[in-house]
C-alpha cells in the first residue's frame, strides 16, 4: 500500500497540470462564482457556530495549490459545507442530479461550482468534469459512500478511486463526526479531521477491477483511521499498515 507521502508508481499517469486554454460553455460546468462562493462561505461560518461547536484538525494537510481530492465520510446533509468551511480554496462538489432539477437549490449549487452525478450508473460526464477540474488544479470533494450513512461507515463505491487513478491526483482523507447530533442537541461537538495526502497505485501497467476495489477500501481505511472507533462501521478492522 502507498504511504501518506509516497508518490504513485511509474504505472500511474503524470500529475495533472493546470490548463490555460479559454473555457467553452460546456467547460464552465463546475465553475464557481467566486463572489457568490465567498458570500455563501461567510454565511455558513456565521450560522454554524449557533448550531454546533466546530473543531477542525489537520487543515495544514490540504495542499495550498494544485489538484487534490477531499474524500469525506457522509453522516448527515449538514456535512456538505463542512469539508470546505475552513479550506482557503474554492472546492467543487459532486451532487446527485436530482438536486439540480430544483429551481432555487439547483441554481445555488451551480453558482457554488457543484456539478451533477447520476448515482448508481457509470456516469461518464461527471467523470469527465472531475478530470477537467483536477487538470485545472482544483479541489474536488467526493463522498465515497455515495449517500448518507447516519453515523457508521458503509460500503463505498469505486468512483473516487477511479478518478484518482485516472488523474494521478492526491487524496486527502476527511473524517467528520458529530453531525448526527446537530438539531438534536444544543451545540454538540462536530469534528472535521484532515489526514495526510496519499496517492493510489495499480498492481500492474493496467488498471483492474481488483485495483479499484483495493484502492476504494484503502481510501475508506484512511478515513476510518481518523474517526472514533464507534464510527468505523464496515471499515472497523483497520489493516496493520496504511
Amino acid at each position: 500500500m502507498t504511504s501518506a507521502n509516497t508518490p504513485a508508481s511509474s504505472s500511474q499517469p503524470s500529475r495533472p497540470s493546470q490548463s490555460s486554454s479559454p473555457a467553452s460553455a460546456e467547460d464552465r460546468v463546475g465553475q464557481a462564482s467566486k463572489g457568490f462562493y465567498a458570500f455563501a462561505k461567510f454565511v455558513v461560518r456565521l450560522v454554524f457556530p449557533l448550531l454546533a461547536h466546530l473543531r477542525v484538525v489537520g487543515l495544514e494537510n490540504v495542499p495550498a495549490s494544485g489538484p487534490v481530492i477531499l474524500a469525506q465520510n457522509h453522516i448527515a446533509w449538514i456535512d456538505i459545507p463542512l469539508a470546505s468551511i475552513k479550506v482557503p480554496r474554492v472546492t467543487h462538489y459532486m451532487a446527485k442530479i436530482e438536486l439540480f432539477g430544483q429551481p432555487v437549490l439547483g441554481g445555488i449549487m451551480r453558482l457554488l461550482g457543484a456539478f451533477p452525478v447520476r448515482r448508481g450508473e457509470g456516469d461518464r460526464e461527471s467523470l469527465r468534469i472531475s478530470e477537467r477540474l483536477l487538470a485545472q488544479g482544483k479541489v474536488l470533494v467526493i463522498f465515497p459512500e455515495g449517500h448518507r450513512s447516519g453515523g457508521k461507515l458503509i460500503q463505498a463505491h469505486p468512483g473516487t478511486s477511479l478518478i484518482a487513478l485516472r488523474t494521478g491526483a492526491p487524496i486527502v482523507p476527511v473524517a467528520i463526526s458529530g453531525t448526527e447530533n446537530v438539531f438534536k442537541r444544543f451545540r454538540p461537538l462536530v469534528m472535521v479531521t484532515y489526514g495526510k495526502p496519499f496517492y493510489l497505485e495499480t498492481s500492474g501497467p493496467r488498471r483492474t477491477r481488483d485495483d479499484l476495489a483495493r484502492n476504494t477500501d484503502l481510501i475508506m481505511y484512511h478515513i476510518a483511521e481518523l474517526l472514533p472507533p464507534e464510527y468505523r462501521g464496515e471499515y472497523a478492522q483497520l489493516p496493520a499498515e496504511l
